[in-house]
């Protein structure tokens, strides 16, 4: 299963229309994240619970938060190999090296805070796109972009007053549709991460099915037919919206 792919279901949040999560789901992570960390431990756990009532299988969950789990481990790494330098360093050997104070190195507060946090962030991030379609996406973009225009354009570019004749007339002319290249550009830089994912996990299997394996020889192999491939899929999700226009 790909990272941040969309999991049909009919539940309460599937229906939250998706400009409202766009607008909602950033918002809520920002302010959890500049709350203390308790707050910030009760919406874990509470996203926890979520994801798992939406049907969110572990391995899912664990695929989404991969990059952090990957920065905590490259964190641990640096703060051991910068601990060792200095012990060198100061040519006491490791006679004050102790497992307390390794324990004390790896589960230092802050960091752990941090993490905390950004899961709660990656955590929010999963839920919308794990129920949001890329085309729920999409429109939920051009919906606030075109609202952000109405809302400038009738403070900056008020109508003038209309004419008794203009009043009376039951014609209207037909309203243009407002142009959304924000949302448009937004919205297939967002929804090419799952598609990303997808083409890495689809070579990835298709490597080791063809009796690859995990290595070096793996990247520099696969990188560049997910940079072909991925460029193909961009250029052609780029030729179906002009055609659309």
């Amino acid at each position: 299963m790909a990272s941040f792919s969309y999991k049909q279901g009919n539940s309460f949040v599937h229906r939250i229309p998706s400009w409202l999560k766009i607008l909602l789901i950033p918002t809520v992570s920002i302010t959890f994240f500049n709350l203390p960390p308790v707050f910030s431990l009760g919406l874990f756990i509470f996203q926890t619970i979520l994801a798992f009532l939406l049907h969110f299988s572990l391995r899912e969950q664990l695929s989404d938060l991969r990059a952090v789990i990957y920065y905590a481990f490259f964190l641990i790494f640096t703060r051991i190999f910068a601990w060792l330098i200095g012990i060198i360093a100061d040519g006491s050997g490791f006679s004050d090296f102790t497992w307390q104070n390794l324990m004390t190195l790896i589960f230092e507060k802050e960091s752990l805070i941090t993490l905390l946090k950004l899961f709660c962030v990656m955590q929010s991030a999963s839920i919308m796109f794990r129920t949001s379609s890329s085309l729920q996406i999409r429109e939920g973009l051009e919906n606030i972009e075109s609202a952000i225009h109405r809302f400038f354009k009738r403070i900056f570019f008020r109508r003038p007053r209309k004419s008794p004749e203009q009043t009376l007339s039951p014609i209207k002319a037909p309203e243009n549709k407002i142009s959304t290249p924000v949302a448009e550009t937004v919205s297939l830089f967002i929804c090419f991460i799952p598609q990303v994912a997808k083409i890495w996990e689809q070579s990835k299997r298709a490597w080791f099915a063809r009796g690859g394996k995990n290595g070096i020889r793996l990247y520099l192999t696969l990188l560049p037919v997910l940079f072909s491939v991925g460029m193909k899929q961009a250029y052609n999700s780029a030729r179906a919206i002009s055609i659309r226009h």
